[in-house]
Parts: C-alpha cells; sequence; structure tokens
C-alpha cells in the first residue's frame, strides 16, 4: 500500500497581490522529512507557508495533507482543521498569556502543554508573559507553541532569524532533536543556506516562483544546477567544470 506524503502541493498559484509569486510551484515531503526552503527576499517561502497553513487561499493548483485534500478551486479546509501548525517570523506570542497558557491553549492538554516547557528549557519560566522573557525566551516559546499542538505538520517561518549566532547554534541542534521527537513532518523557512544544511534532511530552492531544485544539501552545495541556484546558496560556479566555489 502506497504511504500518503505528508504534504503534497502541485501546480499552486497563489499571492496577495495583483500578481502571483508563485506560479506552478510544485513540492512534495514524505513523512518524517525536514525540509529547508530557500529563497530571495520576496520569492513567496511566507506566501507558500500561509497557503498550506490556510491564512491564503491558492488561485489554483491543490494542495494535499497527508492524503487529505484541503485546498484547491473549491477546496478551503479551515486552518484549525488541517493539522498543521507554524511558528511566525515575529512569534506571534498572545502578550496577555503566560508561557504555560499559551502551550495549554493549542495542546487541549496539560501533560503536553508542561512536556514542552520542559522540552523547550522554559518551565521555570512557565508563570511569565511574553513581554516579560528575552529575545532566546520568545523563541523556544514560540516553538514549544507550535510541537504543543500536536500537529504532524510544521511550518517554521525562519524560527531562528532574530537569534544572536551562539544562540541560534545551539537552538537550530535543539529543534533537530525536537521535531524527530514529535515524529513530526517540518517545512522550514531559512535566510542560510549552512543553517539550512544543518537542520534539513533536503533542501528545496525557490526562484521564479517554483522550486527550481531540490536534494540533499550536502548535494546541492557541492554541485548547484544552475548560476541562479549557486547564487541562493552563496556559491559561484567555478569555470570549466561547474564546480561550486564559497563565494567570499
Amino acid at each position: 500500500m502506497t504511504v500518503p506524503l505528508a504534504l503534497d502541493v502541485q501546480a499552486l498559484v497563489a499571492g496577495a497581490g495583483a500578481e502571483p509569486v508563485l506560479r506552478g510551484l510544485d513540492l512534495a515531503l514524505p513523512a518524517g522529512a525536514r525540509a529547508a526552503l530557500l529563497g530571495a527576499s520576496g520569492s513567496g517561502k511566507s506566501t507558500l507557508l500561509r497557503a498550506i497553513a490556510g491564512l491564503l487561499r491558492p488561485r489554483a493548483g491543490s494542495i494535499r495533507i497527508a492524503g487529505r485534500l484541503v485546498a484547491d478551486a473549491t477546496t478551503a479546509v479551515a486552518p484549525a482543521q488541517r493539522g498543521v501548525a507554524m511558528a511566525f517570523q515575529s512569534y506571534a506570542l498572545w502578550p496577555h498569556l503566560t508561557a504555560r497558557e499559551q502551550l495549554r491553549l493549542v495542546a487541549g492538554d496539560a501533560a503536553r502543554a508542561d512536556l514542552w516547557l520542559e522540552r523547550a528549557r522554559i518551565a521555570p519560566l512557565a508563570k511569565r508573559l511574553p513581554g516579560e522573557l528575552s529575545g532566546g525566551e520568545q523563541a523556544r516559546l514560540a516553538l514549544a507553541r507550535a510541537f504543543a499542538s500536536g500537529a504532524s505538520l510544521l511550518l517554521l517561518d525562519e524560527p531562528l532569524k532574530n537569534l544572536d549566532p551562539p544562540l541560534a547554534a545551539e537552538l537550530r541542534v535543539e529543534l533537530v532533536e525536537w521535531i524527530v521527537a514529535a515524529s513530526a513532518t517540518a517545512l522550514i523557512v531559512s535566510h542560510d543556506p549552512r543553517e539550512a544544511a544543518a537542520i534539513a534532511t533536503s533542501m528545496h530552492l525557490l526562484i521564479d516562483g517554483r522550486i527550481a531544485a531540490c536534494g540533499a544539501p550536502e548535494e546541492l552545495l557541492a554541485n548547484p544546477p544552475d548560476e541562479a541556484a549557486a547564487r541562493l546558496l552563496g556559491l559561484r560556479l567555478a569555470a570549466p567544470r561547474g564546480r561550486a566555489e564559497a563565494v567570499r
């Protein structure tokens, strides 16, 4: 029996402006994948996450989650019914709720909420409001809230972008451990190819409204398929063999 893909996006056309930013995008992720999505500013990375989460209605194409159709020309399953959790780059924490209350609200289960407070190493801060937390603590809370939901598909929009390098490196290692522990599939937007390679099992390059290349991070970094992909990865193709070199 064929196992449904955790995420199957086909011929997706989407965007909030007059012209769609995503133009016939295809993306398929098996269960348990840790997929990094890289693209230039304005390329549609957040647009794709919002369409998958149900926060933006696609203009054309289809989205299936665990084999279930959630969006196409005539279908629009509500965000809360998709089995998806999203961690926003801005964190989007509820300012009037404590850390524990934030997790319990999405978990619907006190034990699971407390488990993720412990796993994210913010249990001692459980009674604090977001405004009483540091930037790193807010990042941990935002991620813990997504995981505590129990969603099988996690959409993480540059979750480490606002952190200083040492803290980002620390949380990067933990994030991989959390995804594995949750038995989840994760689609992670990143602006840093090296960061993406450290987290992801596959890397997907968004160029001109489509996934232009995908593969194992080490393969794409060693052999980008063309100049556009190389530039996005911070590389250049060295003549005559097309070998990739880091841009200095």
